[in-house]
């Protein structure tokens, strides 16, 4: 089956566009294989053709929807937010249009959509929201690391209330799922890390570990799941780069900078954040909108361009 990709533009302020732009381009001359489909204001994309070595593709079209409103403020803007959400609806409206459709979006604002109206927390949650999904799991994958959330945009001092045995084992069995259905792993290993120093060092540098997570990893394996932990996060991946590889099929983090730290640290740019637990294939950037970088032509397209071939790997072998 021919696949398409629908791009959405991301934020209008930032380097969304541009970025979207040259890496549907980029990949559309090594896939002729597959479509990919911009959505947002085509004056946006057509403002990013300097940024971009070739004018056209045959590959790449473009599904107009152009801005509700102008931009007359600085980022983050409710304009701006409003044009983002708007871009994704209608990209999620074409993805669920037509089987063998995959989504890759470009970064938008938390702070500009919730000035427009809408209370957003990320695409992860508006997604699982849209596509009446019980849970959605941020998942990022750089080469054969995979890091997924356990609790993704919140303030430090809200995690540990956050936690609880039943979300971690509902969490781990969507992690599970995904690694089996979208990348035919069999069986997965995940490993589990610890929230405090140490994972907790026995209740003596804090009792989540303890009185938290351990019993959601003895849970979760009573539920026929491959796991292992809770680990001092430190120690596991300092133990993984000695071993110049990662031990388990993913790692489940407790908290955003947990997780998102080795994965930047070691790939920032290449790698793709994955959204597990929805009934299309979804995937993004690792970054966010570079507002001073909108225009000046050195924004990377590297990350939405892996973004790209990952949504269509993932959706060549689901289907979808």
């Amino acid at each position: 089956m021919i696949h398409e990709v629908v791009i959405t533009a991301g934020d209008p302020q930032g380097v969304g566009p541009e970025v979207a732009l040259r890496a549907a381009m980029a990949v559309a001359s090594r896939r002729p294989d597959a479509g990919f489909v911009l959505v947002g204001d085509p004056a946006m994309f057509d403002a990013g053709l300097p940024c971009v070595e070739e004018a056209s593709s045959p590959g790449v079209s473009v599904l107009p929807i152009p801005l509700a409103e102008p931009l007359l403020e600085s980022p983050p803007s409710a304009a701006g937010g409003k044009a983002a959400l708007a871009w994704l609806a209608a990209g999620l409206e074409r993805v669920f249009a037509q089987p063998g459709r995959v989504l890759a979006t470009a970064p938008v604002s938390k702070e500009a959509i919730s000035m427009g109206g809408v209370p957003f927390s990320g695409h992860t949650d508006w997604l699982r929201a849209s596509c009446d999904a019980s849970r959605a799991v941020m998942l990022f994958v750089a080469d054969s690391l995979r890091v997924a959330l356990a609790t993704v945009h919140l303030p430090l001092r809200d995690v540990p209330d956050a936690l609880s045995i039943e979300e971690l084992v509902a969490t781990l069995a969507v992690v599970s799922e995904g690694l089996s259905s979208r990348y035919g792993i069999d069986r997965p290993r995940l490993a589990v890390l610890g929230l405090n120093p140490h994972a907790g060092e026995g209740g003596l540098l804090g009792t989540e570990d303890r009185d938290v997570i351990a019993p959601a990893v003895a849970a979760a394996r009573g539920r026929g799941l491959d796991v292992d932990g809770p680990f001092g996060a430190d120690g596991y991946f300092g133990a993984m780069m000695r071993a110049g590889r990662p031990t388990h099929d993913a790692v489940l983090a407790m908290y955003h900078d947990q997780g998102l730290l080795p994965v930047k640290a070691l790939a920032f740019g290449r790698a793709v954040n994955v959204t597990l637990g929805l009934p299309i294939v979804r995937t993004s950037v690792d970054h966010g909108c570079a507002w001073p970088l909108k225009g000046t032509g050195e924004a990377d397209s590297g990350s939405m361009e892996v973004a790209i071939e990952h949504a269509l790997m993932l959706g060549t072998r689901v289907g979808r």
